[in-house]
């Protein structure tokens, strides 16, 4: 029983000490947490001591930049991306998300639906500022095949011969081949290889167009019922025209045909056309040359050039003239 008051009693003493241990411990943690919070508080300004200028210059510090914010969108890269047309001040006059496409060593381009409305832009625009002149932006690529003229320069003149039948005149437009590395997708395409830039129109460039045009030529080809036979005359002719072309993209060829004054004025004009179609038959089909750029025309025997009534005059007046016109 001794033993037994002896140990309750030491419980007692234990006891009370660990309780006086922990709440002053405890007191002494909330005296620490209540210096930090008052330390806080002398640290932070209030919001009523800022001035005016400051509380605008932090609103300010939190909004975005708009001018970084389009040059940010123009240096990644979204309108090299689009279909795009300039004014030569540099502004966007249209920018289509849905590209002209062109394949892997195909001249021809693919444009599509929505964006098919992108000559009659252009033209508006070139009605409204006729001193001026369309630069055609054409990429091609050094992996693609090598024509002459290159492959750069064909599908330009694709978009350059739609542009015409829409009213743009040939000789303001100028189309730029651009070679440049293209990663062409797996399916051999790339949709981002023209661009459109209109320029004060350049009158040096135009007098030396003029300049450049061949002299008209005169041919005197042999010609059988079936058909025109093939010449060295004709031979030497075709490489002619082929490379005036090749190095004249705005000119187009126009093959007359003339005869001798036997028979009647319209039969005359018939059989001066289908020599003149049988010429251009044969340029467009051994060239091959572009037929949108030879059509052919007659003048019959209206323009003779030596007298009717020899042979000598009449084989003379029996010819094929070729003129090279802008």
């Amino acid at each position: 029983m001794k033993n037994f008051v002896i140990a309750f009693c030491v419980f007692l003493v234990w006891s009370f000490f660990g309780l006086w241990l922990y709440y002053w411990l405890q007191d002494e943690n909330n005296q620490l947490q209540s210096k930090n919070i008052e330390r806080v508080k002398n640290d932070t300004p209030a919001l009523d001591t800022l001035s005016i200028s400051e509380a605008t210059e932090n609103i300010q510090n939190r909004q975005p930049n708009l001018n970084n914010t389009t040059n940010a969108v123009k240096d990644s890269g979204v309108l090299n991306k689009t279909l795009n047309a300039y004014t030569p001040d540099g502004d966007i006059l249209f920018s289509y998300a849905q590209t002209i496409e062109i394949a892997k060593n195909i001249v021809d381009v693919s444009i599509p639906q929505a964006t098919k409305d992108f000559k009659y832009k252009l033209n508006n625009y070139f009605v409204e500022h006729p001193n001026t002149e369309l630069h055609i932006t054409s990429q091609y690529s050094a992996e693609e095949n090598t024509i002459s003229p290159n492959i750069g320069i064909q599908r330009g003149n694709k978009l350059k011969n739609i542009l015409v039948e829409t009213g743009i005149p040939a000789t303001n437009i100028v189309v730029k081949p651009h070679i440049t590395p293209i990663d062409f997708k797996i399916d051999g395409t790339y949709s981002r290889a023209f661009s459109f830039l209109f320029q004060p129109l350049n009158l040096e460039r135009l007098e030396a167009i003029k300049n450049n045009i061949p002299e008209t030529k005169i041919i005197y080809p042999r010609f059988s019922t079936s058909g025109v036979l093939q010449s060295p005359e004709l031979e030497t002719l075709l490489a002619e025209v082929k490379v005036a072309l090749d190095n004249n993209p705005d000119v187009t060829v126009e093959v007359i045909g003339h005869t001798d004054n036997v028979g009647n004025a319209n039969d005359n004009y018939h059989r001066g056309l289908e020599f003149a179609r049988q010429v251009r038959w044969y340029l467009v089909a051994k060239g091959p040359i572009n037929r949108n750029r030879i059509r052919a025309s007659s003048l019959g025997e209206s323009e003779a050039i030596a007298s009717n009534n020899t042979e000598k005059g009449r084989n003379l007046n029996q010819r094929i003239e070729i003129r090279f016109t802008d």
